[in-house]
């Protein structure tokens, strides 16, 4: 009997539709809008600097090196072992923290729905919610991406149909009363003169993130080389299109004044709803987005759990974390794992203070933390460029010197994007001691991966040698 293998049953379309699934989303329009018309500026900024140089780079990689893993295997093969694992292990990291936070964000939708407030502060409800959705999703990708795929699908289904919805309710306010925000220049230069522009230009990145996450599927891609780069292209051109409709959809609707990220889209879907008079569309996008929310999870849980298998089959990490299941295929092990700890995050974020404090400190790392990956997808693009790459190559444009524009513009917007991630936010009442935690964290989850890696390569290279020698005999 043959072993199991990772099957290849992502298609054009589930790329597109798992890229649209894990990167837009409603409350990354509401953010923009907080920042008033300067935010269509800025959202071009962060699409020109960051998410083109991004879907660029990971077009020409996919293409030259498209197996399991992705940005780990590149990273890996321009830098060494060490820098290899460290990406991965900071990408994992951080978004395993985000898991709990869209499970939560699923429960708040939910109560919206049924109109019970007071379930949304109800550690009783939401951990056995979330809890229950989460092993819900475990279970699918279990059985593998041929049925998880579906709920991904659906997700980026709900979240365009979503998106339009509002889109199209801030067109009719704008047609009824005119533009509630003005669009005048000296608005917009004024907000752009404020220094917590900078911070909203990071943002607006995180909100960008996810291009880099399909690769990490690669064996279970038809065609990869050809299916990634034009995934990339399509679902890239979608997604900008539908931040910026949006985000001016909302501006039109209602001035920025009225709208609260906080509420993760919702508050500014009943506003804008409510100028358009569609008072049954907060409770229908509410329902959307509960879908596209459990798509997400989904989408990164599976996902998610290719990283540890990939770093498992090098034994960076236990081998078990590599084992696949005899029936579907699929590393098991590592979604069991991986779920099991997003467990532990859920129900200590219900806990006392101090295990809570934990818990919210690490979600104040999670941008600096998440793009420290991208400072290696860029620089080993430029690393591992070779003037023999095949025609199967999607090369960047413009030979050595678009590869440097692009990779200079993606390093740059990175690096602004982590820089304003470590400022305290203005409502901090001790900004020191932020600094003190959030520093503290990093220096943690750096060791950490250190020690891991070191723990792990050493049974890697034990493992070579023996395996040199039996062949060697």
């Amino acid at each position: 009997m043959s072993p199991p293998q990772l099957k290849r049953v992502l298609s054009l379309t589930d790329v597109v539709l798992f890229n649209v699934t894990v990167i837009f989303s409603l409350r990354g329009m509401a953010t923009g809008a907080k920042m008033g018309p300067a935010s269509i500026l800025l959202w071009l900024l962060a699409i020109g600097a960051f998410f083109v140089p991004v879907g660029l780079v990971v077009a020409e990689m996919a293409t030259r090196d498209p197996a399991e893993g992705g940005f780990y295997r590149w990273t890996r093969r321009a830098f060494g072992d060490a820098h290899g694992f460290i990406c991965a292990w900071f990408y994992w990291v951080t978004n395993l923290t985000y898991l709990p936070s869209l499970l939560f964000f699923l429960a708040a939708n939910l109560v919206f729905v049924v109109a019970r407030p007071g379930l949304g502060d109800d550690p009783w409800f939401v951990v056995p919610l979330a809890l229950g959705v989460l092993w819900f999703t475990a279970w699918l990708n279990i059985r593998g991406l041929s049925l998880g795929k579906r709920v991904t699908n659906g997700g980026a289904a709900a979240s365009w149909i979503a998106a339009v919805l509002l889109i199209a309710a801030g067109i009719t306010a704008f047609l009824r009363f005119g533009s509630a925000t003005p669009w005048h220049w000296s608005e917009v230069s004024r907000s752009l003169g404020d220094v917590r522009t900078v911070a909203y230009f990071g943002t607006l990145s995180f909100a960008l993130v996810g291009l880099e996450f399909a690769p990490v599927m690669g064996d279970e891609i038809k065609e990869p080389r050809r299916v990634l780069p034009r995934a990339l292209l399509i679902s890239g051109a979608m997604i900008a299109v539908l931040y910026i409709l949006g985000t001016s959809a909302i501006l039109v609707a209602v001035p920025p004044a009225e709208v609260s990220p906080i509420s993760g889209g919702l508050g500014a879907v009943q506003a804008v709803a409510g100028h358009a008079g569609w008072r049954w569309l907060p409770v229908l996008t509410a329902v959307l987005v509960s879908f596209s929310v459990l798509g997400g999870v989904g989408a990164w849980l599976g996902g998610m759990a290719r990283i540890p298998y990939a770093a498992g089959l090098d034994r960076f990490l236990p081998p078990s974390l590599a084992t696949l299941h005899p029936k579907y295929g699929t590393p098991h092990v590592s979604i069991v794992v991986q779920t099991a700890l997003t467990s532990v995050l859920i129900v200590a974020s219900q806990a006392g203070s101090t295990v809570r404090e934990a818990y919210l400190i690490l979600l104040d790392m999670t941008i600096t933390m998440n793009f420290i990956p991208f400072l290696y997808i860029f620089l080993a693009a430029a690393r591992l460029r070779r003037p023999d790459d095949g025609p199967e190559v999607a090369r960047i444009p413009g030979g050595r010197i678009g590869l440097r524009l692009v990779t200079t513009l993606g390093l740059s917007a990175t690096i602004l994007t982590m820089v304003t991630s470590v400022i305290p936010p203005s409502d901090v009442a001790n900004p020191a001691l932020f600094e003190a935690k959030l520093w503290g964290g990093l220096a943690f989850f750096s060791a950490a991966g250190y020690v891991l890696f070191r723990r792990f390569s050493r049974t890697a290279a034990n493992g070579l040698a023996e395996k040199n020698s039996i062949t060697t005999s």
